[in-house]
């Protein structure tokens, strides 16, 4: 009891020693009477995202089930509405502000509790070195964190991003993070200690807490380095989890850009852990790894209703557990994409998606599959 309670005081007093520190520093630069209502602003931002979805194999349906005898009720295509995204800014004043992010597509499924909401955060931004954030909010670990959507970059998360979000490590989180850039942004820091139990549980199963800390390095202006690192504790065994990636970004020529994303990521794995059928389980024996690339040319066309070509790949490797053998899955993702507005403020995409499992078991999921998709997002 008494290591929990210094535990748990730790942190209060790290968070409040962050706040505080905020709120002292801003007293000094104040030109101002009265910031209560100073800049208050509204934003409100809508993504739409469906697809028509079908399955290249006569035993999967569109979803990648397999069926190992003929079924009449097997469905190989269909339309779908993925996102249906809006999100709001409230700027209280110049530094405070407030976010929120729901995704009312998820109203279609029979089971929404814990779904629509995705961001509701409250951040104090006092300049490029020392910013904070507390709520619920993605935690910072690793490459696709960063991006407000993947569809920015392909047609979906990566497995490895939806894996570690399973299990307490990526995606919404709800927390406290600190956040900043060094040196022109040469050198950000992104620091967070969350609960680890996914978004919208009102709170913790457990006194431990998640701390992960992602260093970003940028030696020249084409190329990003981030490095993440990720601690954790559940019943009194200790998780980890750790992980390197890449963004190389390069013009070529006037017309064309070349942008290449590398990630790899090795962590803990709660899930198998929690469904393990051992009387003594060692979660040091339960791991995830898995590493993609991500090429992606750009062809701009400035014609006024089409603005650019886009051509992607995405190899990724995941090994979903392990300690298990053969539990491996190779994805291939081609991707052709017309751009008619914005940087990806609408666009129209061509997908492929081929599944190469290494132990192919009939009548689940895990089973070789491909299938196409025509999928159209817009956004604004």
């Amino acid at each position: 009891m008494k290591t929990c309670s210094k535990y748990s005081t730790s942190i209060i007093t790290i968070i409040f020693a962050m706040l505080l520190s905020n709120y002292a520093f801003a007293q000094n630069d104040s030109l101002i009477d009265d910031y209560s209502s100073y800049k208050r602003k509204f934003k409100l931002n809508a993504l739409v995202v469906g697809r028509y979805t079908a399955s290249l194999n006569s035993d999967t349906n569109y979803l990648g089930q397999h069926y190992t005898e003929e079924d009449e009720g097997l469905v190989n295509n269909s339309f779908e509405m993925k996102y249906v995204r809006l999100s709001t800014t409230f700027l209280i004043n110049d530094r405070i502000s407030t976010s929120i992010l729901v995704n009312l597509a998820e109203f279609k499924n029979e089971q929404v509790r814990g779904k629509v909401l995705e961001n509701a955060f409250v951040s104090y931004r006092h300049n490029s070195y020392f910013n904070v954030m507390l709520g619920q909010f993605r935690p910072f670990f690793g490459l696709e964190d960063m991006h407000p959507f993947q569809l920015e970059s392909s047609y979906a998360w990566s497995r490895q991003y939806s894996l570690f979000s399973r299990n307490g490590w990526q995606s919404f989180q709800i927390g406290a993070a600190a956040f900043g850039s060094l040196e022109s942004k040469i050198l950000s820091y992104y620091l967070t200690v969350y609960n680890g139990n996914n978004k919208n549980i009102n709170g913790d199963n457990d006194s431990s807490k998640n701390f992960t800390l992602r260093l970003e390095y940028m030696p020249v202006p084409v190329l990003k380095i981030g490095l993440n690192a990720g601690k954790g504790n559940y019943k009194g065994q200790e998780a980890n989890a750790y992980g390197i990636d890449g963004q190389f970004q390069q013009p070529l020529g006037n017309r064309f850009d070349l942008d290449v994303n590398a990630e790899y990521k090795k962590g803990t794995n709660f899930e198998a852990f929690r469904s393990s059928e051992e009387p003594l389980p060692n979660l040091d024996n339960y791991r995830i790894k898995g590493f993609y690339f991500l090429y992606r040319l750009r062809y701009q066309l400035h014609a006024p209703r089409l603005r650019a070509l886009e051509l992607s790949f995405r190899q990724e490797y995941l090994d979903r557990n392990i300690s298990v053998e053969n539990d491996e899955l190779m994805t291939y993702v081609p991707m052709l994409s017309l751009v008619f507005a914005g940087n990806y403020d609408a666009k129209l995409s061509l997908v492929g998606v081929i599944n190469d499992y290494k132990r192919n078991l009939p009548d689940t999921p895990q089973y070789d599959s491909s299938k196409m998709l025509i999928q159209f997002q817009a956004t604004y």
